[in-house]
């Protein structure tokens, strides 16, 4: 079997993985989606998947379809939970509106597939913030195995994609931006998660303290 082939599968099975416990983390463990993001996640991977077509870049298309594919289960996975799926602010709505207008660009200019990657590209970047945001501030309602399965498994698509057709932004767009924004996830994910825990182990801590300063066993 080809080398690319290999690495795509391999990134493929991660990917799956990942997403697997991600949809765990939303039936079962309190996960809750920033559906914006997601609907905005999964109109750029389809972006990405159309434009692999127009390059005739088959490997590009199975891993950008695959991304469409996880993108599709979160979201179903979420209305299950009855996760909302209204957007809350003007960050959601940017997502949206982007979204949007990358597929407006498909349909209005279809040849050009470059700007349509690009547009693609910050529609992507753009859908991380409301999670980016949502990570930070509930760490816990986020599941950090998702984001870093997506990092291994994104880069090795990029790998395989330039193994077959080279350096082409048509062809590694979808998933060199996701490597690019799923690092900064899970690197939020984890970090906000363990300063979280440090802040409340210090809250206990010197709330027991107090409580010994109240009881007179030690010195104020």
């Amino acid at each position: 079997m080809d080398a690319s082939v290999v690495l795509a599968c391999i990134g493929a099975g991660i990917s799956l993985y990942g997403i697997a416990q991600y949809i765990n983390g939303i039936l079962k463990h309190g996960t809750k989606p920033r559906m914006a993001s997601w609907a905005a996640w999964l109109t750029a991977n389809t972006v990405f998947t159309i434009v692999a077509i127009q390059e005739h870049a088959w490997l590009a298309v199975a891993i950008n379809g695959t991304a469409v594919l996880t993108n599709t289960l979160v979201v179903l996975a979420s209305v299950k939970k009855r996760v909302s799926l209204r957007p809350t602010d003007a960050v959601d709505w940017a997502c949206l509106i982007v979204s949007v207008l990358s597929v407006a660009l498909v349909l209005i200019m279809p040849e050009n597939k470059i700007a349509v990657a690009l547009l693609a590209m910050g529609a992507n970047l753009v859908a991380t913030t409301p999670t980016f945001r949502h990570a930070w501030q509930r760490p816990r309602e986020e599941t950090w195995q998702l984001f870093g399965a997506n990092v291994v498994a994104n880069g090795l698509g990029v790998a395989s994609v330039v193994m077959v057709s080279g350096v082409e932004l048509a062809a590694i767009a979808g998933p060199l931006v996701a490597t690019l924004g799923n690092t900064a996830l899970v690197s939020i994910t984890l970090g906000r998660g363990w300063f979280t825990a440090a802040e409340h182990e210090i809250e206990r801590e010197v709330q027991a303290l107090e409580e010994l300063v109240t009881e007179g066993q030690i010195d104020s």
